[in-house]
């Protein structure tokens, strides 16, 4: 694949990069090339929406097996007429040609306009490295895809190639948390998987196209408890944004501002439930009270507020409805409450020694006094350029065996409780998270998580996380470079977020926030 760039592109490294596509020899390409342009010995005809594209059978049997297919199968009432008509989708009908001249050439050009209906019709008609080509572009450009709108209609494209016909609640919630859940052949795949982890992880790079949520998938999406938020209130203000959005759009297909009424009723009662208002603080309650939302339709919202105001003055030992469960599960969030940030400058990794920092947060998972909550203190390390064994003696009996100094390439995290002076017990369970960011066309964004669910005691106050970052990207020659596209580094620095949220046994949900290390992308570069 070889890069061209375009006038319109100069010399900013942020603008989002065009591909021109090559399978070919040169030589070769300019008389297949020839025969295209001037239609030399065509045997078929393609019929698109009226539009006659005459082609080559053999041409289009070594590009695709279903033209093959059309073309060859004795048993098809088509294969052996010299005009086939194919039913496309109107984006695909504008790009058909181009489309068939890739078939010829090898070649193609594209851009945020047109890769989807490409992509569409390479997966339609199965043409094998056209869609993988897509599919790498397409995941260079999450990021550009994201700011442009377009990662959700991505991901629901995605969703809509492998849709099984019966579907409940529970399939929308599960693809967004099992990989396996829907069976994608490489490289869709690994494209399905960039694409989910990106929206779960960057919501709030996805507000100019959250608004273009299925109420299904959306639902799915709000039932995960590994969405990176900033805190609940701004995942309900997206959410409010969005059936706002909907009731708009149902006002201008019916006209009717009484059926209007009753259909975003319907979306209240549907997608705000799956807000989790008892991981609200009741002293920030006075925020959503000023919503709009709130005023039109308080009959619904009263019932939430309570239910946070009971999780937050009542303890509550055991829980049994799997609803209230996930309402009691928190979320991966990202204010200062729940964690604190590191930021690293290239300049710190000349070190062996460890980067510490001291963060604190909420002792337990609610506020059960008007008192300030109760606070715990954390030290963190991350070893980032590697562990270090010096030189050791091993005795045994009369034998001694001397130990080298020993440097493994590896990127470890410890995070540890500290006690405070009258403490001498010590035993809640926590879910520890790290975040890591890095950077696609000038966009900082989270890559990857790794969530581990830990119960500290006066035994185990420290535990040790390792490889959550990839060694070799990170100390590559030139990651660092404030030029280089695609990595960890956002000029020279690098970006960790450490959450550590606790967890209330028989209240929440412990099995689902632990998942291990998971990525954006399939690699970072």
């Amino acid at each position: 694949m070889k890069r061209r760039r375009t006038e319109s592109e100069g010399d900013n490294s942020s603008d989002t990069p065009t591909y021109i596509i090559r399978g070919t020899p040169e030589g070769i390409l300019r008389r297949i090339q020839n025969v295209y342009a001037n239609r030399l010995l065509t045997d078929v005809t393609l019929v698109v929406e009226g539009v006659s594209y005459p082609a080559h059978g053999f041409i289009l049997c070594l590009s695709s097996d279903v033209f093959e297919t059309m073309l060859m199968n004795y048993k098809r009432s088509d294969s052996h007429q010299g005009v086939i008509e194919l039913q496309e989708i109107p984006q695909c009908v504008d790009v058909f040609p181009v489309f068939l001249q890739y078939l010829y050439t090898g070649e193609i050009t594209v851009d945020f306009d047109i890769i989807i209906p490409i992509l569409m019709l390479a997966v339609k008609y199965n043409v094998e490295n056209l869609t993988e080509f897509c599919i790498n572009y397409m995941c260079k450009i999450l990021t550009e895809a994201a700011k442009n709108g377009l990662i959700v209609t991505w991901f629901q494209y995605l969703l809509s190639l492998n849709h099984p016909k019966k579907v409940n609640a529970a399939y929308f919630c599960k693809i967004w948390q099992d990989n396996d859940c829907i069976k994608f052949k490489p490289p869709l795949n690994k494209f399905f998987k960039a694409c989910k982890n990106f929206i779960k992880w960057n919501i709030d790079k996805c507000v100019d196209c959250f608004n273009t949520f299925q109420c299904d998938v959306l639902v799915g999406l709000l039932q995960q408890s590994d969405l990176v938020v900033d805190d609940e209130i701004q995942l309900f203000k997206y959410v409010e944004g969005w059936i706002n959005y909907q009731a708009e759009k149902k006002l201008i297909e019916c006209n009717d501002s009484d059926t209007v009424k009753e259909y975003k009723i319907s979306l209240i009662e549907n997608v705000m439930s799956y807000i989790r208002y008892p991981m609200i603080p009741p002293r920030r309650l006075p925020i959503l009270f000023m919503e709009p939302i709130l005023k039109e339709h308080g009959h619904f919202f009263i019932d939430k507020m309570t239910e946070t105001m009971y999780y937050n003055m009542i303890k509550i030992e055991k829980q049994t409805s799997a609803d209230y469960i996930l309402a009691c599960t928190p979320r991966l969030y990202t204010c200062s409450q729940w964690g604190g940030e590191f930021r690293v400058y290239s300049y710190t990794l000349d070190t062996l020694l460890p980067l510490t920092k001291e963060i604190t947060t909420n002792r337990y998972l609610f506020e059960r006094s008007e008192e300030m909550p109760e606070k715990a203190q954390w030290n963190v390390e991350l070893f980032l350029n590697g562990l270090w064994y010096d030189k050791a003696l091993w005795t045994s009996g009369s034998d001694s065996l001397e130990l080298p100094e020993v440097i493994l390439k590896k990127v470890r995290a410890t995070i540890e409780l500290k006690l405070r002076e009258y403490e001498k017990k010590v035993s809640f369970y926590a879910r520890v998270a790290i975040l890591v960011y890095g950077r696609q066309i000038a966009i900082t964004h989270v890559v990857s998580v790794v969530q581990k669910v830990v119960l500290f005691t006066e035994d185990q106050l420290k535990i040790t996380i390792d490889d959550f970052m990839d060694y070799e990207e990170l100390h590559r020659v030139g990651a660092q470079e404030a030029y280089s596209q695609f990595g960890y580094y956002t000029f020279g620095a690098l970006k960790v977020h450490i959450v550590i949220t606790p967890v209330a046994l028989g209240v929440t949900d412990i099995q689902n926030i632990a998942i291990g290390i998971q990525h954006v992308h399939f690699q970072i570069v």
